[in-house]
């Protein structure tokens, strides 16, 4: 409840016991809410673009090839063997400090491989191995020539209507200018955008044209794992996935201790196991972020569900709420629209489930 509760127990003067409620005390900022400057000009010369490339990735495991081409290699990268434009492809794009020489992107990468999708790897590392509100400042540059180098395949056969993009963290706010650019040069949407954890510090006060928004792709689902942290608690998606509430998330080994980090990268671990566990993710359908925040979704009437994943029902748009187990692969299935089996919920009731506690 909202209203302010005051209980004048002991009188002293004119203080007051009071309740603790939202009201009093505020709602957060969230980190690094606002970065002056970030929405100045930057430029990428002309020499420095060759360090902006994608990294074809293909095959399977240790035996993966990864065949990398800068901005002015396209026409080469759209020659590269393992490229084929009658298959769906996606682009992944990483996070701060991130490459796609790292394990992270080589790791989603191979799950996509496995379902059959082309495999391209973003190399934003020059332009994010800054200071972090300079490298977000950047990320709308790189959006705009990335942009240009898909829209160069689509020349030669890259079909927008089979390209989905992937951003996670500051890879979620790139991507979105990428979606933003390339409906600018071609005129056309790409299929799907995926936010996962798409980083709140530098975008989180911005409006839809300076941060991811549904209106970048036809369809735009976001993974929200640690919203007043590194993401954000905005619904910019059609679909807005609120994994365990969205603000913190479940420990592996200790369940009470998953710190920002923790839970901010939890939105890929989560997203990894969705790809290959599909329809093994359900979730319930809330009212707002407040309802998802507080884990008070379960008795909404009437029960809205949607898979999470890439079968996720995009006639079902909004706010939606995910419980998962603590430990890969977190799925919970149809257990987890029933607020008996939310695993947060039950590790705290179980807790002190005796009546009286002696030591």
């Amino acid at each position: 409840m909202d209203k302010i509760v005051l209980l004048c127990l002991v009188s002293i003067g004119n203080v007051c016991t009071e309740h603790s409620t939202r009201q009093t005390e505020g709602y957060p900022a969230g980190f690094l809410a606002n970065c002056p400057g970030t929405n100045k000009e930057a430029i990428i010369t002309k020499k420095s673009l060759k360090y902006l490339s994608i990294v074809v990735q293909s095959g399977e495991g240790l035996t993966a090839r990864h065949r990398k081409y800068n901005y002015y290699q396209t026409s080469e990268l759209a020659k590269d063997p393992d490229l084929d434009f009658n298959r769906t492809t996606l682009l992944y794009v990483g996070g701060y400090l991130d490459s796609p020489s790292f394990f992270v992107a080589r790791t989603i990468g191979l799950v996509y491989n496995s379902l059959g999708y082309n495999v391209l790897l973003l190399d934003t590392n020059m332009f994010t191995t800054m200071e972090y509100p300079r490298a977000a400042r950047f990320m709308p540059t790189v959006g705009k020539h990335a942009a240009e180098m898909l829209a160069d395949l689509t020349q030669v056969g890259l079909d927008p209507k089979k390209l989905e993009l992937v951003g996670l963290s500051l890879g979620g706010q790139t991507a979105s200018f990428i979606a933003k650019n390339y409906k600018l040069i071609t005129g056309t949407k790409i299929s799907r955008l995926t936010g996962l954890d798409p980083s709140g510090p530098c975008f989180r006060n911005l409006g839809p044209e300076e941060r991811i928004d549904k209106g970048d792709a036809d369809f735009v689902d976001i993974v929200a794992t640690n919203i007043d942290g590194y993401g954000m608690a905005t619904p910019a998606g059609h679909v807005n996935f609120y994994v365990n509430g969205g603000e913190y998330q479940p420990g592996e080994i200790f369940w009470v201790f998953c710190d920002v980090i923790c839970s901010h990268v939890r939105a890929l671990t989560v997203w990894i196991s969705a790809l290959k566990n599909q329809d093994s993710f359900i979730a319930i359908q809330c009212d707002s972020v407040q309802q998802a925040r507080d884990k008070d979704c379960f008795d909404r009437k009437p029960k809205v569900t949607t898979v999470f994943g890439l079968k996720t029902d995009k006639s079902k748009e909004g706010i939606f709420y995910l419980s998962t187990d603590h430990k890969y692969p977190f799925y919970l299935g149809q257990r987890g629209v029933f607020k008996e089996n939310d695993f947060t919920l039950s590790m705290t009731r179980l807790a002190n489930r005796e009546k009286v506690l002696k030591i």
